[in-house]
């Protein structure tokens, strides 16, 4: 029986980290884990990491010493529910499509002290490659913003908050990126490349917009909470996306 690898993340302490606190992530975390204990019970292998347990260093260790065994027919999960930021990224990168900023996930210990960073896209982008090398099937589901820059106004929505923090301007040292990998990739060869993966993103928002907590929960989860008990789970992704979508506008 192909198995599950799944790998929970919630943050709503961010006191260490010096952003605001959020409320509704691990309820959105509760809520994936109940779903995914109770549909498959045997499949399942699951492990999560909570406020103090979500530093930067945990969530890349259970990258690769869960998530990466996965197998071919076996499904690999990340679930993120937290913060998001933009980080001024290493000037090696401009070469690169972008708008000179990385979109990365707010660790619990995150900007802590100098050398924190966040989770950026191009970390993550190299950890869901080293998952993908048994070749399983991968899902991350990502209830957090992306941007720095809204462009749907938080306050005309009475209670909600926005699971987005400061911007940081300075731009990372490029020997910062996952303990130095790019570094050591552009060493090999200097026309490195973004690494690249086979895999389902679920995002509760883009790049330009922020994603909402609402009444205690994120408002990308309650609604993907609402149509999987509404569909037992018999969904696409496709399907579930837009209908998580169409509910949030």
């Amino acid at each position: 029986m192909p198995s599950i690898y799944a790998l929970l993340v919630g943050i709503n302490d961010y006191s260490k980290a010096g952003a605001a606190n959020l409320g509704g992530c691990l309820d959105d975390i509760a809520f994936y884990e109940s779903f995914l204990r109770e549909r498959y019970p045997e499949a399942l292998k699951l492990e999560t990491r909570k406020d103090s347990e979500a530093t930067r260093d945990n969530i890349v260790a259970a990258f690769r010493s869960h998530l990466s065994k996965a197998e071919k027919d076996d499904v690999a999960l990340f679930i993120y529910a937290g913060h998001g930021a933009r980080w001024k990224s290493a000037p090696e990168f401009a070469r690169f499509p972008s708008d000179g900023y990385d979109e990365g996930l707010v660790c619990y210990d995150s900007r802590s002290e100098s050398g924190k960073y966040d989770l950026a896209d191009k970390e993550l982008a190299m950890l869901l490659q080293e998952v993908a090398a048994n070749d399983p099937h991968i899902a991350v589901i990502l209830d957090s913003c992306h941007s720095g820059s809204a462009t749907r106004s938080v306050d005309a929505l009475e209670g909600a908050r926005t699971r987005a923090t400061l911007t940081v301007n300075e731009a990372r040292p490029f020997d910062s990126y996952l303990d130095g990998q790019y570094v050591k990739r552009s060493a090999e060869n200097q026309d490195f490349v973004l690494p690249e993966s086979k895999h389902i993103l679920l995002a509760a928002c883009s790049r330009t917009q922020e994603a909402l907590e609402m009444n205690g929960r994120g408002n990308f989860s309650r609604n993907m909470e609402s149509v999987l008990n509404a569909t037992g789970g018999n969904v696409s992704y496709a399907d579930l996306y837009s209908r998580c979508r169409a509910a949030m506008r």
